[in-house]
């Protein structure tokens, strides 16, 4: 926009002086026609007359007028000329500036992709740096754990190797106990079924007052025995079926049995119960989630012993207990 206006400013600068030029020379024309047309009309009333010193006089300057006319008519031409130069120098400044004024745009654009490809090789320079010393670091704690293993002594440790194992369902006698809490008791079902069976005889009566009842049984051995009583009649044989339809066994109190080392120890209970195991008994082991590793522990032992083990997983705060239409346990 500056240029521009520069450019107006000269333009019209140029334009007045032409036109100053231009009417001064037309001012010349005219005034030697006015003289010329005087000086005629002298001419023609004193043909005879010599002619007066005024009339010389204007005849000089007419002269001299003329003369200047033809140098003022040179001079325009010659400024015309001049003119036009300028104008072409003009021109020429104008596309000079436009070509330094692309150049200048091309070299800021230049400098600016180069910036960004210096900003992006100080940030890869910088991941790098943190990656070198982050796996320096990671050289260093391997070197330090390497010469630590080397110098550690040498332990050996016993693997406890399992056969393939081959499901069988319990047929024969079955023993079992509850691991709850990191702890191992004995579930006496054997003598909960028994006393449970010696009460129901005892309670019988006649056919007529026999119905599905619940019952319990117990405390034996810490654990009460809840069961539910079917009587089944035939009236047209004569026969009355009585059998415990479901069962749940429960512990008497939260700290019922032995923590795991005094379960395993020589003289605990644990041990004294297994010492009547036969080679046709299974123990199945009722085990809570927050006992999983006392339970490997136990399985362990029994593996060692030589005793078929059969687990039953609990959800936490599932009942230990089973129905007529309940599947047998699975041994190992």
């Amino acid at each position: 926009m500056r240029n521009l206006r520069a450019k107006q400013i000269e333009a019209g600068g140029q334009d007045s002086f032409l036109d100053i030029v231009t009417n001064i020379v037309g001012i010349l024309i005219i005034l030697v026609m006015v003289i010329g047309a005087r000086v005629q009309s002298l001419s023609l009333k004193t043909e005879d007359v010599p002619p007066p010193p005024e009339v010389t006089t204007l005849a000089t300057e007419v002269a001299r007028l003329e003369d200047a006319v033809v140098s003022s008519e040179s001079a325009l031409v010659e400024l015309d000329a001049e003119a036009g130069r300028m104008a072409a120098t003009v021109a020429d400044a104008g596309t000079a500036r436009i070509h330094l004024a692309t150049a200048v745009s091309a070299a800021s654009r230049g400098i600016d992709a180069r910036k960004q490809a210096v900003d992006e090789q100080k940030v890869v320079a910088a991941e790098l740096a943190t990656r070198r010393e982050r796996l320096k670091n990671e050289i260093e704690q391997c070197t330090l754990e390497a010469e630590g293993i080397a110098h550690a002594p040498q332990t050996t440790e016993e693997l406890l190797a399992y056969p393939t194992p081959i499901g069988r369902t319990v047929t024969g006698d079955e023993m079992h106990f509850q691991i709850a809490g990191g702890r191992v008791a004995y579930i006496p079902l054997t003598e909960l079924f028994e006393e449970a069976k010696a009460r129901t005889q005892r309670h019988s009566g006649s056919l007529a007052s026999m119905q599905t009842r619940v019952e319990t049984v117990g405390p034996v051995q810490d654990f009460f025995l809840d069961y539910v009583v079917e009587v089944q009649v035939n009236r047209s044989a004569g026969q009355v079926m009585v059998r415990s339809r479901e069962w749940v066994a429960r512990p008497g109190r939260r700290d019922v049995g032995e923590l795991l080392p005094d379960a395993l120890a020589r003289q605990s209970r644990f041990r004294t119960i297994l010492s009547g195991v036969t080679p046709a008994t299974t123990v199945t082991l009722w085990c809570y989630p927050d006992s999983f590793e006392q339970y490997r522990a136990i399985r362990e032992e029994l593996h060692r012993l030589g005793v078929a083990a059969a687990c039953r997983p609990l959800p936490e705060g599932a009942p230990i207990g089973g129905s007529a239409e309940g599947s047998k346990s699975v041994a190992q």
